[in-house]
């Protein structure tokens, strides 16, 4: 026969546990209001991941993407190419039509290489309902043209797309960090850039990651010098880059006359 003392303390150890499960659940009540839906996966208890969130909780505010929002909508963009030609082109004279098959990111993999994503503008006599759509931007290697797909997040469809050559956007630190990839394997860059980084840090660079890399996109139009401007006539067409590289103790490594062509994968000494 149990006790009142017993019945106490299993009624007492019953109504903690309910109390912190309805703590918990006001975190995470909390969280799905604050962080639009996305928050909640990894606030209520669920792991973080880059699996793509459910759609329910994807796009569900009129806000700025969310990290995951952004990863979703990158990955639909990506997939279209398995998709050809489900988009048809838009923008300027230079668009042309999307078809999508064979696309190669900054390392030479299959899929566009993504830049950028965004929620698109709306017009200002828009209303405030939540807005599944996100706008990306990617690099097609393969044919050197910069890709703007129209996404919608709930539906995992690309609602409209469109091609332009010779517009270069910005570079990723993916594509910062591909270039580095291509200075190292450079039989006459790649020691001076390796003896740098020993000479300052003591250790051997054997990855892009041990470097804190800032970029831009470089055309051809900037080399001084015929030989110079012959090295790098392309760039604009293809997708160059110049690369600002610091050590993790401060110092930098200079690589101001060095352009790396990501597009055909060489680097090139000019004079600016």
């Amino acid at each position: 026969m149990r006790d009142n003392a017993t019945d106490r303390g299993a009624h007492d150890t019953r109504g903690r546990r309910h109390r912190r499960w309805r703590v918990s659940a006001a975190l995470g009540l909390t969280a799905v209001l604050a962080g639009g839906g996305i928050a909640a996966l990894q606030t209520a208890g669920s792991p973080a991941s880059d699996a793509p969130e459910p759609a329910a909780v994807v796009a569900a505010h009129s806000g700025r993407l969310t990290p995951g929002e952004s990863r979703e909508a990158s990955r639909i963009a990506v997939d279209a190419a398995t998709r050809p030609g489900t988009a048809p082109a838009r923008g300027g004279k230079d668009a042309k039509k999307d078809t999508a098959g064979g696309e190669r990111n900054a390392a030479g993999g299959s899929g566009a290489e993504p830049l950028d994503t965004r929620r698109p503008p709306r017009a200002k006599s828009a209303s405030s309902a939540p807005d599944s759509r996100a706008e990306v931007q990617l690099y097609d290697y393969a044919s050197d043209t910069l890709i703007t797909r129209l996404v919608d997040l709930r539906s995992k469809k690309v609602l409209d797309s469109a091609r332009q050559h010779g517009v270069q956007p910005p570079p990723t630190l993916t594509e910062a960090r591909e270039a580095v990839k291509i200075v190292l394997a450079d039989r006459r860059l790649g020691p001076g850039m390796r003896d740098s980084y020993t000479t300052q840090t003591g250790k051997r660079l054997t990855s892009p990651s041990q470097l804190r890399l800032q970029s831009m996109s470089f055309l051809g139009s900037r080399a001084k010098g015929v030989d110079g401007a012959r090295k790098v006539s392309r760039c604009g067409e293809h997708r160059c880059v110049q690369l600002f590289v610091r050590l993790p103790g401060g110092k930098w490594i200079d690589t101001s006359r060095i352009v790396i062509d990501l597009s055909a994968r060489r680097a090139a000494v000019i004079g600016l």
